[in-house]
């Protein structure tokens, strides 16, 4: 099946916030680009009218908006010639209903700390198959940069209408004293990363770490990237780390687990179809050299630093429409990327928000044991 004017119509007026109209020239503006042709005027305004006698928008002097049952009509057509239709405005009407049922979810990882979001836009030259994104750290830029602040659903709300899709809270609060968060985030090297084992790889290494923290008395949570990649997190107690510079101790922290989940790796029972890798040594927490660490799982701890900042939690992934979602402890060698789709982790928010309560530790055991 292959989408029509009306399908694209009835999309564009989805991603507009309840209730906001639209203009003649801006729909046809539009639509004639998604189209791939010059659309007359009368061709699209006998469209317009077909679908308002049929309840799908109202129209009136302020322009044209959708109806809930034009809502529900191009949810339904989605289905089945989505790939037809405009991704970004796909990616929009996808955003708007998951965030507004994941809000109390995703909330407290934004929430007093500046907020970076990825806003998307239709791509000059394929609408239909690739979107423009445009990374936004500030609400404001002039006179002076004034950092994006997300306190409430009704703030979260309004930047998905304007257009913001993912959401990347930095690690520390607006002061950026210290770090909230301990972040180990695992992404294969590039050879790695097109192989089958990939994937279970970066599984098997977040699960050794996981099991590391939680010997060494820190608590653990772990998320899915949204895209090939797994982290760990942690709550740490800072006033137990050594003095001196916060920020340092846990980048310095991190590359001192790499050497013991390392070690520990040797010993361990390890999934046959990565044995081949381990053998010659499975991770690096070095962030140089990409081509030296081509068939290495690293362990990344860049993001530990003033303005450092991470995808939160129950957050899309603007690359590819998936949920950056907590993983089920008990599950994580079996997870599969295909469950961050978001209709099924809205589904499931609450549940899996109980993977992701974080609790601050006492890390003194574990800075012990790594030799600080």
């Amino acid at each position: 099946m292959f989408a029509t004017i009306r399908d694209r119509i009835l999309l564009l007026l989805s991603i507009k916030e309840a209730g906001k109209h639209i203009d003649l020239d801006h729909i046809l503006e539009k639509v004639s680009r998604d189209e791939g042709r010059k659309i007359e005027t009368s061709e699209l305004i006998q469209e317009l009218d077909s679908l308002t006698k049929e309840g799908l928008i109202t129209s009136g002097q302020e322009g044209y908006a959708i109806t809930d049952e034009g809502l529900e009509k191009i949810k339904e057509r989605l289905t089945s010639i989505g790939g037809s239709l405009n991704l970004s405005y796909r990616m929009m009407l996808v955003a708007r209903e998951y965030y507004s049922q994941v809000a109390d979810q995703i909330m407290p990882f934004l929430r007093g700390r500046p907020v970076s979001v990825v806003k998307i836009f239709s791509d000059d030259h394929d609408p239909i198959h690739k979107i423009k994104p445009l990374f936004v750290r500030y609400a404001r830029y002039k006179p002076k940069p004034i950092f994006i602040s997300i306190d409430s659903k009704e703030t979260l709300m309004r930047y998905v209408d304007d257009h913001a899709v993912d959401y990347i809270p930095y690690v520390h609060g607006f002061d950026m004293k210290e770090p909230d968060w301990l972040v180990i985030d695992l992404d294969a090297g590039d050879e790695l990363k097109s192989r089958e084992e990939g994937f279970l790889a970066i599984k098997f290494v977040a699960k050794e770490i996981s099991n590391f923290l939680e010997e060494n008395e820190v608590l653990p949570a772990v998320k899915f990237s949204g895209s090939r990649g797994v982290q760990v997190w942690a709550a740490l107690d800072n006033a137990k780390l050594p003095k001196g510079d916060p920020f340092a101790a846990y980048r310095s922290l991190i590359q001192k687990i790499q050497k013991k989940i390392e070690d520990r790796i040797s010993t361990a029972q390890v999934p046959a179809e990565i044995k081949h890798l381990v053998e010659r040594g499975l991770t690096t927490s070095s962030v140089a050299k990409k081509e030296e660490r081509s068939m290495k799982v690293l362990i990344d701890w860049s993001s530990m630093k003033p303005y450092g900042d991470v995808r939160a939690p129950f957050s899309l992934h603007y690359k590819t429409g998936l949920i950056s979602c907590p993983i089920d402890p008990s599950r994580l060698m079996s997870f599969n990327p295909e469950e961050a789709k978001p209709e099924l982790v809205s589904r499931d928010a609450e549940r899996l928000s109980r993977y992701f309560e974080i609790e601050r530790s006492d890390p003194s055991l574990l800075l012990k044991t790594c030799g600080f």
